[in-house]
């Protein structure tokens, strides 16, 4: 074996061992899928808190539904109508399917009294 042929195969090894799945398959020769898509699985209420706290019953979160779905364009712009304060709590799973760290996930805001619960997937 060559030495160039020797130095490129132990440098796409290494970046093979080290690096995050889509750049893996990248040097592999497969382009990581470029692509996400937000589902909204269940909206919550935790009324025996939100009465104890609060005073008063709870009603889930107004800007989603169930079943909802978003296909983003950017991994850094939110679409539509999307809750910025989700948006915020669940960014970092957003990035990690449109860069293929993952293929799919749940993600969840932040809000205590009536979270939302996403499925993040990266998508063709």
């Amino acid at each position: 074996m060559k030495r160039r042929d020797f130095i490129g195969c132990a440098a796409i090894g290494s970046v093979c061992a080290v690096a995050p799945a889509g750049v893996a398959r990248a040097a592999a020769g497969n382009k990581p899928k470029k692509g996400c898509k937000i589902t909204v699985l269940k909206k919550t209420v935790h009324n025996d808190l939100y009465k104890d706290i609060r005073g008063k019953e709870g009603k889930p979160c107004g800007v989603f539904e169930e079943g909802q779905e978003f296909i983003l364009t950017s991994p850094y712009k939110p679409p539509e109508g999307f809750c910025q304060w989700a948006w915020a709590d669940i960014r970092h799973f957003i990035l990690g399917a449109w860069f293929g760290r993952e293929d799919a996930t749940v993600a969840c805001c932040t809000d205590g009294f009536r979270p939302v619960l996403f499925k993040v997937e990266r998508i063709a």
